[in-house]
């Protein structure tokens, strides 16, 4: 007793401490007890507990799953009842000296037969969610390859009560609260005993150590002295105690031995009537196995060690669309996704490699349709009587619409989070479950931080009164609330917000959560005062305009106007009265009819809107041009209309220079007149200009060229070498006269005549010129390419004249290049389109392009390139006469590029030049 009391002594003068406890029903071990505190054989040690070290307990009721919960988030102290468990040391921590040994045990309804593991057969075994005996059941009906539905609950009430009334078949729990609900529901305890643990308190793994370490002290001196607490406690809660603690090594190894003692002879007993049974009902069996596997809506299946499959149930046709008998002739790998065949081969190659099966593998298979579904896949091996591996066998379940759900969740997930609402989603409890980014960012809390514990916990007080006692009530009763609240922002300053509260119930009416869209209107009532500011300054503005606004009655035909209407028509606003029929009064006579009537059209509904010029009498006696506009604002319940605004503006400035503009375009037609007169002048010049070229100077050019020849071929044995040559050169200028005077007239002729606008084939002109060019020199070897249908509109006689100007120039330039190429194809520059020429031969300077459509400019020598420089003038003047444009780029030394860019339309074209 004196470490006792140096415990108790030790206590007394520590600290009081607040101690958060989870408490959940499970009698006799933990329930709730008067005013909600701790009670049964664990809630009293810890009663006594808190007593003797001065804590105070703070009870926090919840059901097992969310305990756990709760105690890994830190938001309760201490956890009693928890079995322990490798899994669990991984989140929590334990004191060292169990509280309270126990064993779980299944539970069945009187007349049920469950002798071993074997007979959970298809039943239905009902466990706490999220407890030892959940996750022990099902790796043990795993291991044995049973097929039991585990049902998991929130509460020992919940899970008896389903056997109890045939909802389920056998419920597991620990002795001791199995032992206590059975007597209650009337259950009967089985022989199927298993996992013997050891209960302990437990903590958020790396807190509260110093309670653990005061527990442990208690324990270990109540638990060596018969005569204390611990022992009474037990015995007043119906556990029977022999004083002293016998070592506890010897109770769990007799556990043990009675535990295998029990298991050895029931296996004996199950072992002899099995034998029996399973001779008789082998064949029965494998029939029920057939009928289950050809009736399930899973794939079952069978292959070898190759892969080939040797068994397919009826699963595959109803999930990959394939016909037995078709599916088995079919090599599986065949119909794996490709993304996915690496996963599928490196399974089947561990499996074979250690002779094990595999669990959840997700594949994605090649429906006979096209499509792909997903599989989620679980086989075992198959071994022969030498455990020697032989195959494998398995299910795969179509979990396509679950993908599909999954996906459909994270898209739905993905649009919260990129929503810029404030989103947040809290349980029946009000306790925040979820939070989007936006929401975590208007509160200032980090991706890290912890949720606030309740909803109402981020407003401001005044705020948090509305939602609990309004808007949470309201949301539940009638499914929504919204109204205006405000949030705490990051620096605790208020957020004024708009908020919407809902609730999601079940089919049944139970509520499910709870969501909140919290909107932060800080921006539109901004947006609100600054368009307050703006009609304000749109009134002022419209009185700097001198616009008049006007409000009509159309019943009673008063309105009322702003002082700018009445001072633009020279009247005093503070005595001007305004009515339909004064308006009319001064409305100029000739504008009547057409305004009335206008006004009349909208009124009735003929008309869309209001807008019409017209001219009213100023005070003086004046007239004044007035805009007017204006919509109807008011209805009657009969559609009659009863309210007109608008506005009167003053255009007298806009009419004056409109009817300069008309006297201005009258003066201005008369000078085009005047211009064209003078520009036909010109052409008829230019006409007889060319008649004059061709027929006043070729007859000289003729007769010297004529006689120049003749004097050669007649007299040149007379004739000094000196005089030859001076006679060469005579004939040389005549020839170069003559082809000049011809370069004249074809420059002429380019902009003589009328345009025919046809679609001209330019693949086809472009062929036949270059094949006569080839022709005439067919000694030269040139790669031509031409585009196949190209075609341009304009004047088939003019293009054809462009085309064989720019194709004999690139023939020309490139006479002295190794590898020459001629190219025509289309192009497009600057969203005008056409036909491109281009070459690789002598090229120009771009420095020097501004002389190239100059008529008689050149920039090669006449000794390299021959030519009068005439062709690329004549082909400017045909395309401008076109309407369009001519590029030309070029590099010396590497060729040139003309690009003819022509509108695709005839009426795009300008007007024909007559210059």
């Amino acid at each position: 007793m004196s470490l006792l009391a140096a415990v108790v002594t030790g206590v007394a003068q520590a600290a009081p401490r607040v101690v958060r406890v989870g408490i959940y029903e499970n009698p006799p071990k933990l329930q709730a007890g008067q005013q909600g505190q701790p009670s049964g054989i664990l809630g009293d040690l810890l009663t006594e507990m808190a007593r003797l070290e001065g804590w105070k307990l703070e009870p926090v009721p919840c059901d097992w799953d969310r305990c756990l919960r709760l105690l890994d988030e830190g938001q309760i102290d201490l956890m009693p009842d928890v079995a322990y468990s490798d899994a669990r040391a991984q989140r929590f921590d334990f004191h060292s000296t169990p509280a309270l040994p126990s064993w779980s045990q299944v539970y069945r309804r009187p007349g049920a037969t469950l002798q071993s593991v074997l007979d959970l057969e298809g039943k239905r075994v009902v466990v706490l969610e999220g407890s030892v005996q959940q996750e022990h059941l099902a790796g043990l009906l795993n291991s044995f390859g049973l097929r039991a539905e585990l049902v998991p609950v929130k509460s020992f009430d919940q899970a008896f009560s389903m056997v109890a009334t045939g909802s389920a078949d056998a419920v597991a729990a620990n002795r001791y609260s199995g032992d206590a609900a059975a007597s209650r529901y009337g259950l009967t305890a089985s022989s199927l005993v298993f996992l013997p643990s050891k209960l302990y308190f437990a903590t958020d793994k790396g807190r509260n150590a110093d309670l653990l370490a005061d527990i442990d002290a208690l324990l270990d001196v109540w638990q060596n002295d018969a005569n204390s607490f611990y022992f009474q406690m037990l015995a007043r809660w119906g556990q029977q105690t022999t004083g002293p603690r016998v070592p506890q090594a010897f109770w769990w190894g007799l556990a043990l031995v009675l535990g295998l003692l029990a298991l050895a002879l029931g296996f004996l007993a199950l072992l002899r009537s099995e034998v029996a049974r399973q001779t008789l009902a082998l064949r029965g069996s494998e029939q029920r196995f057939r009928n289950l596997s050809e009736n399930s809506a899973d794939w079952i299946w069978e292959h070898d060690l190759r892969g080939r499959h040797t068994y397919s149930n009826p699963g595959v046709t109803a999930i990959l669309g394939y016909r037995v008998e078709a599916f088995l002739a079919i090599d599986a790998a065949t119909l794996v996704h490709p993304d996915d065949l690496a996963l599928f081969e490196a399974t089947h190659q561990k499996s074979r490699a250690r002779r094990i099966g595999w669990r959840n593998i997700v594949i994605r298979w090649r429906h006979q349709d096209g499509n792909y579904r997903v599989l989620e896949s679980n086989a075992q091996p198959v071994l022969d009587a030498k455990g020697e591996l032989q195959g494998f066998q398995g299910v795969d379940r179509d979990i396509t619409a679950r993908v599909l759900a999954e996906q459909e969740r994270q898209r739905l997930a993905a649009i919260l989070e990129a929503t810029s609402d404030l989103v947040g989603m809290a349980d029946p409890e009000g306790h925040l479950t979820y939070l989007n980014g936006a929401g975590r960012a208007l509160l200032g809390i980090g991706p890290g931080t912890p949720l606030p514990a309740m909803i109402a916990n981020v407003h401001p007080r005044w705020a948090s009164d509305i939602v609990l006692n309004e808007g949470l009530q309201t949301a539940i009763r009638d499914g929504r609330w919204s109204g205006e609240t405000a949030v705490l922002g990051p620096d605790g300053a208020e957020i004024p917000v708009s908020q919407l509260i809902l609730s999601h119930k079940d089919a049944q009416g139970k509520l499910l959560f709870l969501s909140t869209i919290v909107r932060d209107v800080r921006a539109s009532r901004e947006a609100e005062l600054a368009l307050r500011e703006s009609e304000e300054r749109l009134r002022l503005a419209l009185a700097a305009a001198s616009q008049g606004l006007y409000d009509l009655d159309l019943t009673t035909g008063i309105a009322k106007v702003s002082p700018e209407y009445a001072t633009m028509l020279g009247y005093d606003p503070a005595t001007f009265e305004e009515s339909g029929s004064s308006w009319r009064e001064r409305m100029h006579p000739d504008d009547q009819p057409t305004t009335l009537r206008v006004f009349d059209d909208y009124v009735a509904g003929r008309l869309s809107e209001y807008r019409v010029e017209f001219r009213q009498r100023t005070r003086d006696g004046g007239w004044k041009w007035v805009l007017s506009l204006g919509r109807i604002q008011a209805r009657a319940a009969d559609g009659r209309p009863l309210r007109m605004l608008g506005t009167h503006t003053d255009i007298d400035a806009i009419k004056s220079a409109e009817a300069a503009l008309r006297e201005l375009n009258a003066t201005l037609e008369v000078r085009v007149a005047e211009r064209t007169a003078e520009l036909t002048a010109a052409n008829q010049e230019l006409e007889s200009f060319a008649y004059a070229v061709s027929h006043d100077l070729r007859a000289p050019l003729r007769a010297m060229s004529g006689f120049s020849n003749a004097l050669q071929e007649d007299h040149a044995a007379s004739l000094s070498s000196e005089a030859k040559t001076y006679l060469e050169q005579i004939v040389l200028a005549g020839r170069k006269m003559t082809d000049l005077v011809e370069g004249l007239l074809t420059l002429a002729r380019s902009t003589r005549g009328d345009l025919r606008m046809d679609r001209v084939d330019v693949s086809a002109l472009a062929r036949r010129h270059l094949a006569e060019l080839a022709a005439a020199e067919p000694a030269r070897r040139v790669s031509v390419e031409v585009e196949q249908d190209l075609t341009v509109q304009g004047d088939e006689r003019m293009i054809s004249s462009v085309l064989d100007n720019l194709l004999d120039n690139a023939w020309k330039y490139t006479g002295a290049t190794v590898l020459p190429e001629i190219r025509v194809q289309a192009c497009a520059v600057d969203g005008l389109s056409g036909f491109c020429v281009s070459d690789n031969g002598a090229g120009f300077d771009m420095a020097h392009s501004a002389r190239l459509f100059k008529a008689f400019q050149r920039l090669h020598r006449q000794d390299e390139f021959p030519g009068i420089g005439i062709g690329l003038a004549t082909v400017q003047r045909i395309v401008q006469r076109h309407g369009g444009q001519i590029r030309a780029q070029g590099v010396p030394g590497q060729g040139a590029r003309f690009s003819v860019l022509l509108p695709n339309k005839p009426d795009q074209r300008e007007q024909e030049s007559t210059t």
